[in-house]
């Protein structure tokens, strides 16, 4: 009888689950409803009553439960608007060319530039193999702005951590960007710093903090990665999923494995084709022979971990094994090949050019 008690109050009283009641007193699913079915009737209700929700319609969870349970914070509207006037507006250097004449057929792929922890030398290398190899395709593969203000992540109390500083960074980077790009197409991918994918931690904050105001038409087009940190340079950088460079699919990837390579393999035994990625920080590749059979040719695939243009001294850790880098890739008819840019303290060989730069 205590234990049928006990399991009643901690259903009922607690909002326990089943599962954890199951464990606490070795009391199963089926013989823990049947207690709570008669103790209902009792009480003069006769429903089933199967889960919490169901418990909290029917007012049987504890009065003090409900009130002490914690809140999602919201915003109004005119709170949301205020905080919108608080950003700069972006200005947008209107000189920019739009000519693809004379462009060569290369991408850059850059990635984990995390502006606001960034490395000068490294993306000074970077826009300057821009500007010498002036390629059709750039592409920023994520993570381009850190977000570090917003992070769960602890930050060092002796340090301001401004998104406004971090976009004033970003947005130097993409008017150098765009004034030497001759008319190159430019992408940003979704990634989980940046970008407006489910993941990002710009989406994630809003989610948090809007609650349902975050549906409201109006406020989540205001809201959106695009128009908060990109605005008129939504024009010049066209912000997608992936890149697909003949065959060479360009994403921020998701898989994090211990050594430069491994991430690479995972990625491309995921999606079964050829990946170039960000995410991991570290510079490695993989290639795997998938065999004809039946219909199917023969084919070889590459997973390319490409790198990163952040400081290799960043607020996230200490001693981390991550690679200063880029990739080119050159684009045949339907075909590519790639070269892996390693920069080591702030010099790269860069095979493409014959040439050797300094950040």
């Amino acid at each position: 009888m205590e234990i049928k008690q006990s399991v009643i109050e901690a259903r009922v009283m607690k909002g326990w689950t089943f599962s954890k009641i199951y464990d606490t007193y070795g009391v199963p699913k089926s013989t823990a409803q049947g207690w709570l079915q008669k103790h209902f009737a009792e009480e003069g209700d006769d429903e089933e009553v199967t889960t919490p929700y169901d418990e909290y319609k029917q007012g049987y969870v504890n009065e003090n439960l409900q009130r002490d349970k914690p809140k999602k914070p919201k915003k109004s509207e005119e709170e949301i608007m205020e905080f919108l006037s608080q950003l700069a507006p972006i200005q947008v250097n209107s000189s920019y060319t739009a000519t693809t004449s004379n462009l060569n057929e290369y991408a850059v792929v850059g990635s984990d530039f995390h502006f606001g922890c960034h490395d000068e030398a490294a993306i000074n290398i970077f826009l300057y193999t821009i500007e010498e190899l002036k390629p059709k395709t750039i592409v920023l593969n994520g993570d381009t702005m850190d977000m570090l203000a917003i992070s769960r992540y602890p930050k060092d109390i002796k340090k301001q951590w401004s998104l406004q500083d971090e976009r004033v960074a970003y947005h130097e980077f993409l008017d150098n960007l765009i004034a030497i790009s001759g008319g190159a197409k430019i992408y940003e991918t979704v990634s989980n710093h940046s970008g407006q994918s489910i993941d990002g931690r710009w989406r994630r904050y809003l989610s948090e903090r809007l609650g349902e105001l975050a549906c409201l038409p109006d406020i989540s087009d205001k809201l959106s990665y695009q128009n908060v940190f990109m605005g008129e340079y939504q024009n010049h950088v066209e912000h997608v999923d992936y890149v697909d460079l003949n065959g060479l699919i360009v994403t921020h990837g998701t898989t994090v494995r211990g050594v430069g390579g491994a991430s690479a393999r995972g990625e491309i035994d995921k999606w079964g084709t050829s990946i170039m990625h960000g995410h991991t920080h570290r510079i490695g590749q993989t290639l795997k022979r998938i065999p004809a059979i039946g219909n199917r040719g023969e084919k070889q695939i590459v997973g390319i971990e490409s790198g990163c243009l952040c400081s290799l001294d960043a607020a996230y850790g200490v001693a981390m094994n991550w690679n200063a880098g880029f990739g080119i890739v050159a684009l045949g008819d339907e075909s590519f090949g790639y070269e892996q840019i390693l920069i080591n303290n702030g010099i790269a060989n860069i095979s493409t050019l014959g040439q050797t730069i300094r950040g």
